[in-house]
């Protein structure tokens, strides 16, 4: 068993160097910005569509608003790979989420993995996923930024969606040329007792001309100030 451990190690260690000089050499390779095909930059500024959203009905579950589309052009906006075009909740998550989009290009993760040979195992096999587990907190940071910065809004939409105070608004959102579009989403049952009110944010992503766009509104204006996972307590600037 004490040879088996050490081959873990072993294995880890070179996992890890592998993905190193995997990230060193991508980084190498593409120095400029969005060189990258494998990247998309989402710009999070444009008032080419306005959103605009209200507080919770406590009594119903009800959220209301609306999508403004100001181009000459019919709109339908769908999400990223399938996801939501559109969600409503907390406008702290909200923030968080343009925020992410604007510090960090979508990237999705291409699969990788490396087979292991040694004392202990039979041609082993670890994906990016099982190197992501074994890698210490600050690795991860260096490797996997945008991972890192991920975790705590997934965990704070978790804790919205247990409240009660998230909801997804479809796969596709249609608004026509120079029109606003009201919209009523219904909220899910929390997990524990009644609706309660909360400061909301409404999170849309469209395609506008080829290039991806994310439009954000909020009940109160966006929030001052938004937690860093870094620590940091000011906004990505220019967000």
């Amino acid at each position: 068993m004490p040879t088996r451990h050490t081959s873990v190690r072993r294995a880890t260690a070179v996992a890890l160097t592998a993905m190193a000089a995997i990230a060193a050499g991508g980084v190498a390779s593409a120095q400029i910005p969005g060189e990258n095909r494998a990247t998309q930059v989402f710009p999070v500024d444009d008032r080419r569509v306005q959103l605009a959203v209200q507080g919770p009905d406590a009594a119903t579950g009800s959220v209301s608003g609306s999508i403004q589309n100001n181009t000459d052009s019919n709109l339908t906006c769908t999400g990223v790979d399938g996801s939501p075009a559109g969600t409503v909740t907390r406008d702290t998550i909200v923030a968080q989420s343009v925020d992410f989009y604007a510090k960090f290009p979508y990237s999705p993760l291409q699969p990788f993995t490396l087979v292991v040979q040694g004392p202990g195992f039979d041609d082993q096999v670890f994906d990016l996923g099982s190197a992501v587990g074994f890698a210490p907190a600050s690795l991860a940071q260096m490797l996997w930024p945008d991972l890192a910065a991920m975790s705590p809004i997934a965990q704070s939409y978790d804790a919205a969606r247990l409240a009660g105070q998230a909801v997804s608004m479809g796969t596709s959102l249609s608004v026509p040329a120079r029109t606003s579009q009201p919209f009523t989403v219904q909220l899910p049952r929390p997990s524990v007792g009644g609706w309660q009110d909360f400061s909301t944010g409404v999170f849309v992503t469209c395609v506008l001309e080829g290039q991806r766009y994310v439009f954000h509104g909020y009940e109160n204006g966006r929030p001052a100030v938004i937690p860093d996972p870094s620590g940091d307590t000011g906004r990505f600037p220019g967000s």
